[in-house]
């Protein structure tokens, strides 16, 4: 493995986010993209819900306002129309496309308002309200802006989350290069970053894979931080790694060069106590795929005892040599070291787990990972 795999979340984040994100990683944002830009989504739908209040209370305040709100809701309902047509991108490529669709966008939308207003009219209008104005009109804006507000922030939108929690994920892409070969002398920090996530990962094929047998329920939510930490670590160590190789390039002397010494003596020993945390989790995952491998490997071979049989019968209608018993005992002779191979690793994993497990607590109980 030359490169992290997937994304790493903050193990803090709201579990329903984190599994929404998680689904729909396209929609993340890379570390170099930067921070997302102003208004944020929580200010988008706030601006929203008092922009559409403020124009209910003027078309309940201001009669002479009446007609022309009107004309403002439906052209707003058609620019929502034309977005929604957009965001399909299977109706829309270009702006000639919408001003196109503008001719039937515009009065279907219009018709839309009309017709929304007429039962409001008639449920409003009998009453004796104390305002001088249109209160159909201020309840369909008031009825915009809510349903503005909530579209904007509506629960499970991976866009807005993965914009509001952009510093709580770490992508592939923040390694560098996620899509082609880099070597371990060109990103070192990514090839053991790749390393911790492989060891995550197979503990979560062995929970998968071995059920009970295999305890995972402490094992792994310590794992998940201890890949958070690490991402965060080495994100951290590239940073300064560049930029000291950047320097050095620029050096226009050897006694700048000197002076960079103690810097990328830092460096290389952050990086080898780094390497010795990731190596510990990686002899974990290396166990813990053994105790897999073997698991499936009694599966299939319960599997091809249980049709042992239907070959005998084959075997014996199809020739008139007597069949020795014992050849066809074999597959079950295989089966029961297959299942003594695969109890033996799985008791291995879970203690080597358990050990694991204790490390990983009290390094997070001193403030950091076990070194």
């Amino acid at each position: 493995m030359s490169h992290p795999s997937r994304p790493t979340f903050d193990p803090g984040l709201p579990p329903r986010a984190l599994a929404r994100m998680r689904a729909r990683p396209e929609k993340l944002l890379p570390a170099s993209a930067g921070p997302p830009g102003r208004p944020t989504w929580r200010q988008l739908a706030l601006l929203t819900a008092t922009g559409g209040a403020s124009l209910a209370v003027a078309a309940l305040l201001v009669p002479a306002l009446g007609p022309a709100l009107l004309a403002l809701l439906c052209l707003g309902a058609t620019v929502t129309v034309l977005a929604l047509v957009s965001l399909k991108g299977s109706f829309s490529d270009d702006w000639a496309d919408l001003v196109v669709h503008s001719f039937w966008a515009l009065p279907a939308s219009a018709a839309g308002v009309l017709l929304a207003r007429l039962p409001l009219d008639r449920v409003l209008g009998p009453l004796d309200l104390p305002v001088p104005g249109d209160p159909a009109t201020a309840a369909l804006y008031l009825a915009a802006a809510a349903g503005g507000a909530g579209a904007v922030m509506r629960p499970g939108m991976v866009t807005r989350l993965a914009a509001e929690h952009h510093d709580r994920y770490v992508l592939p892409e923040d390694f560098g290069r996620p899509y082609s070969y880099a070597t371990r002398r060109e990103e070192p920090e990514a090839h053991l970053f790749a390393r911790a996530q492989q060891a995550t990962d197979r503990v979560e094929e062995a929970a998968d894979v071995l059920g009970d047998s295999f305890e995972a329920g402490h094992t792994l939510p310590l794992l998940r931080e201890e890949e958070w930490r690490l991402s965060q670590e080495l994100l951290r160590l590239r940073s300064l790694r560049r930029e000291l190789v950047q320097r050095t390039r620029e050096a226009v002397s050897p006694q700048v060069t000197r002076a960079l010494a103690p810097h990328e003596e830092a460096v290389e020993r952050a990086h080898r106590a780094i390497a010795d945390r990731v190596g510990v989790l990686a002899d974990y995952g290396e166990r813990v795929h053994a105790a897999v491998t073997a698991h499936r490997e009694w599966e299939q071979c319960q599997a091809i005892a249980d049709r042992a049989g239907d070959y005998a019968e084959l075997a014996l209608s199809s020739s008139r040599d007597t069949m020795h018993t014992e050849e066809l005992d074999d597959s079950l002779l295989g089966v029961e070291a297959a299942r003594r191979v695969r109890e033996e690793l799985v008791r291995e994993a879970v203690d080597a787990g358990s050990s694991l497990t204790e490390a990983l607590h009290r390094g997070g109980g001193e403030g950091g990972a076990p070194r």
